[in-house]
């Protein structure tokens, strides 16, 4: 999936009688379609898809409430049909030590937070980026090197 630098706005704005108007970065989406909030994640996974990349997603109710999150094309929706490099003559990242058969992970580091006095970390991340990757993540002590799965704390 790409995360473009400035993200597109996905607005949905709801009136008192849960009609839903959408628009993409400031213009007019499915205009010639009469939704309601029953239709929002439907359409939001419409557009993601077709985008093919992340959002940032504001919902505007009638009584003035906003809620605002960054949403992520669903899993079915990222390429599956990504073209392997040529073999060239840069190196691969490699490393030793493992078990036979054992898989190994790359980490990708999306923020630090310092452990608390009793060792206990808490990262907060977007909804969307944690629904997309919590199966992959782990908390990797940079000093110590212990590994600890992420645990949802809701």
């Amino acid at each position: 999936m790409r995360v473009p630098v400035v993200l597109k706005t996905v607005r949905f704005d709801i009136d008192t009688d849960g009609r839903l108007e959408v628009s993409v970065h400031g213009q007019p989406h499915s205009e010639d379609r009469r939704l309601s909030r029953n239709d929002l994640r439907s359409v939001l996974d419409e557009i993601t898809t077709s985008l093919g990349a992340a959002v940032r997603v504001e919902v505007h109710e009638a009584d003035g409430t906003t809620y605002s999150d960054i949403e992520t094309p669903p899993v079915e929706a990222a390429p599956n049909a990504i073209e392997p490099e040529p073999e060239t003559a840069t190196p691969a990242l490699a490393g030793a030590g493992f078990r036979p058969g054992e898989q190994v992970a790359l980490a990708y580091v999306v923020t630090r937070q310092e452990a608390d006095a009793d060792g206990n970390a808490s990262i907060n991340l977007p909804p969307a980026l944690l629904s997309a990757t919590r199966h992959g993540l782990v908390l990797l002590g940079l000093t110590s090197l212990t590994v600890a799965p992420v645990e949802a704390q809701l």
